[in-house]
């Protein structure tokens, strides 16, 4: 019984110290797959390389650790360029500048996009004033029509002795009022129709003495404004008649007899069959108005 308890518990060491060999081995492994770096190589020293070398007879050439420089392309050589231009910071050679050398005078372009030009000529001088200065004329206008003539008088200064008046550089009896004014007479048929009237004076013993000019205005006269539509009346009797007549304005029919007046300025002087004679009380220009035909 002794033998075998004896046997018993030798096992029992042997399997603990298993179980422990078996532990340690296990962290072995564990340190060194997770827990342990690489291993570093030795480094083979410089004279085992050379007696290889000499041993084998074969001589190799020692490699550079710099890398070679690439030839630089056109594009590169430019932009180097540029940057050497960009980075000189020389001064400017101002000589010619403050010597005065070399010239001014346009080329044949005045810029790199276009043609030299010539310059614009100075613009001419205003022409001295006329010797005689016309102000203004009364009356400024007439109606054309007018059958009476009218009387222009013609202020200014500097007005010569001899100075006659002219009408779109025709002549005209001229009266010397004064210094300053002078006067002539328009007959109808000078203002028959509307138009500008250029004054001037000139003098008769120098005709380079002229004055400026200036203009008087024929107005165009007025129009009856209203229609003749009929008669009412005795055939026999025409002054006795009426007329019907219609404003244009206001489309208003009215009934007027001759001597009366229509719309202030027209006096009815005739009423025939055809058409009412009037006068512009104004100007005395006479005017006719014809009967409206009634569409068929």
């Amino acid at each position: 019984m002794a033998k075998r308890g004896s046997s018993t518990s030798s096992e029992k060491i042997k399997q603990r110290l298993l179980i422990g060999l078996g532990a340690v081995l296990a962290l072995v492994v564990v340190y060194r797959v997770f827990l342990s770096g690489p291993e570093t190589r030795p480094r083979r020293p410089a004279q085992t390389n050379s007696t290889t070398q000499s041993q084998t007879g074969t001589a190799t050439a020692p490699v550079s650790s710099t890398p070679k420089a690439k030839p630089m392309g056109a594009a590169a050589q430019q932009e180097a360029m540029m940057q050497a231009l960009l980075s000189d910071l020389t001064p400017l050679n101002l000589r010619y500048a403050s010597t005065g050398e070399g010239s001014s005078s346009p080329g044949t372009r005045d810029n790199i996009f276009g043609y030299y030009k010539e310059p614009p000529p100075p613009p001419r001088p205003p022409d001295p004033p006329p010797p005689v200065q016309l102000i203004s004329v009364q009356p400024q206008s007439a109606v054309a029509g007018t059958p009476k003539p009218v009387t222009l008088v013609i202020s200014g200064n500097k007005i010569p002795s001899d100075a006659q008046i002219l009408l779109d550089n025709s002549p005209r009896a001229t009266k010397r009022l004064s210094e300053t004014q002078l006067s002539t007479e328009i007959s109808p048929g000078d203002y028959s129709v509307p138009r500008g009237i250029n004054i001037q004076v000139r003098s008769q013993s120098k005709p380079t003495e002229n004055s400026n000019l200036i203009q008087f205005m024929v107005e165009a006269p007025p129009e009856p404004q209203f229609i003749y539509k009929g008669r009412l009346g005795s055939l026999n009797q025409t002054q006795t008649n009426y007329a019907v007549i219609e404003l244009n304005s206001t489309k208003e029919t009215k009934r007027v007899k001759v001597g009366e007046t229509i719309m202030g300025i027209w006096r009815v002087d005739a009423i025939l069959a055809d058409r009412i004679e009037l006068t512009l009380t104004q100007n005395d220009i006479k005017r006719r108005v014809q009967l409206q035909e009634r569409p068929k």
